[in-house]
């Protein structure tokens, strides 16, 4: 996310100035004294709000409730009446001390207290108001002057939940597909939408985990999100399991996607945007698969046609690394997008560095944890030395790698090890490095129900024939053309 460097502490009195601690203490108490004497239920609702502000960690937008409480409260009794109900306490402690002699009165402070419930009664709708408002200041000189990279994360606001949960139920009701991309759920901080888009998908995404089910799932929300936007999908199943066929079958039937389960023409999937299971059974099987699909992207990338399909391997622990990362780079070349899971370390350490976007669930294995983490805070020091704010708390701080940075510019690692171990379940980290619009954020996982309108019948799945790049333009013996336009091709269904 585009903003400036870590915000350094400020102090509104010059450190340097004589005296200074005793100007501020003199200051403090000068203030206390006033609003006590003058304004007490103001300063104990100020008080109240500033301790809840502290303790919650909430951010200073949530004083905005009790303030319009003291607003609605106002109006309903007349800002007049409440505004000489404000003004009657101070005019009664003003007028104790003034009758007599003040030092005598000064030595019965308590005296201007007697029937003070009434008097401080009519003091509560304005108090509601400009208690909030000390507390929201309070605040605010504490932000000041804490240094931006130290200072403790801010828990979400009650308007920050209230439009989570807003998030949560749209995605739930299958609202999976955003503007640029597919929604995974809300973001830990804002209750804003954890969205991955489609240019940084394209760069390639590793789902990784402890869980393996976690990850799956995951993974099938950035799958039904390609089905609902009518991107082809091919899935190389290397033996990930029986489950997964029905799963996927589902999906497609819910979407209108015709779905190939046998080894058709991947050429023909691109074109008439369609769903193929391609089960290999083997690594081997699975590494060819891989070749076909790079080759048809290197076809593709060659008469200047856009894929704009999806590529699902999951189980990659049980495909070598090097077919992975081939396609990889062809497939991005040629807008055939590969999304990766695998909840195995020693796979996961090997795909990190060859993709985009990590999608990381808890990680059991120390190592690994330590990896992702210098991986994920390396990419961060980097972008923050050219003038992007990190956006992740900087707590519990492990070694990086060495990064190059400007001198003035010292970057708090984003995700430390320790993070990464104890996410809860459901709970990620979303680290994207291309394109460069966004370090890190925590997110929570939310899953989408398939639509639920009536599926139009599915078409025959398409001939079983293996794949050959061929000739640009000659048709199949189904009069399709192998490679197609895109504007040919079917329109996306949002």
């Amino acid at each position: 996310m585009a903003g400036s460097v870590p915000r350094r502490a400020r102090q509104l009195i010059p450190a340097g100035l004589p005296h200074r601690g005793e100007v501020i203490a003199a200051c403090a108490v000068f203030v206390f004294v006033a609003h006590l004497l003058l304004a007490p239920l103001t300063l104990a609702v100020a008080l109240v709000c500033a301790i809840i502000t502290r303790l919650s960690g909430w951010r200073l937008g949530w004083l905005i409730i009790p303030a319009v409480a003291g607003l609605i409260l106002t109006l309903a009794v007349g800002p007049g009446h409440a505004a000489v109900g404000y003004a009657a306490w101070p005019a009664h402690v003003l007028g104790y001390l003034g009758h007599g002699h003040l030092i005598d009165r000064l030595s019965h402070p308590l005296g201007a207290f007697t029937w003070a419930g009434n008097w401080l009664q009519a003091q509560l709708p304005i108090a509601l108001i400009a208690g909030p408002a000390e507390a929201a200041v309070i605040g605010w000189l504490h932000w000041l002057r804490t240094d931006e990279r130290v200072g403790p994360a801010s828990r979400p606001g009650a308007i920050a939940a209230v439009r989570g949960a807003m998030t949560a139920h749209a995605i739930r009701a299958g609202a999976v597909v955003t503007r640029d991309g597919c929604a995974l759920g809300i973001m830990a901080g804002t209750g804003a939408i954890a969205e991955l888009r489609w240019p940084q998908i394209a760069g390639g995404v590793l789902a990784v985990g402890a869980s393996t089910q976690e990850v799956t799932v995951t993974s099938l929300q950035v799958v039904h999100a390609a089905l609902r936007r009518r991107k082809p999908l091919v899935v190389i199943d290397a033996g990930a399991g029986a489950a997964l066929a029905p799963v996927l079958a589902a999906a497609c039937a819910a979407t209108g996607t015709p779905l190939g389960l046998a080894g058709i023409d991947l050429g023909r999937v691109i074109a008439e945007r369609t769903a193929v299971l391609v089960a290999a059974g083997s690594p081997e099987h699975a590494a060819r698969a891989c070749g076909d699909l790079t080759a048809l992207a290197a076809h593709l990338r060659r008469i200047g046609v856009d894929g704009d399909g999806l590529v699902w391997v999951p189980g990659a622990e049980r495909l070598p690394a090097q077919p992975l990362a081939a396609l990889i780079k062809a497939g991005g070349d040629a807008g055939l997008a590969v999304l990766i899971s695998t909840a195995s370390p020693t796979a996961a350490a090997e795909l990190a560095g060859l993709v985009a976007v990590l999608l990381i669930h808890r990680i059991a294995d120390d190592a690994l944890a330590a990896s992702l983490a210098a991986r994920v805070s390396s990419r961060s020091s980097s972008v923050v030395a050219n003038g992007v704010r990190d956006a992740m708390p900087a707590t519990d701080p492990v070694p990086s790698p060495a990064v190059t940075a400007s001198p003035a510019v010292t970057a708090s690692p984003a995700v430390t090890a320790r993070m990464l171990r104890s996410l809860g379940p459901s709970n990620f980290v979303l680290a994207v490095s291309s394109p460069a619009d966004r370090l890190a954020e925590f997110g929570r996982l939310v899953s989408a129900r398939l639509p639920r309108e009536a599926v139009r019948p599915l078409r025959p799945s398409l001939p079983s024939e293996p794949f050959s790049p061929g000739v640009p333009g000659v048709p199949d013996r189904a009069g399709v053309p192998r490679v197609p336009d895109r504007a040919a091709g079917l329109g996306r269904r949002s």
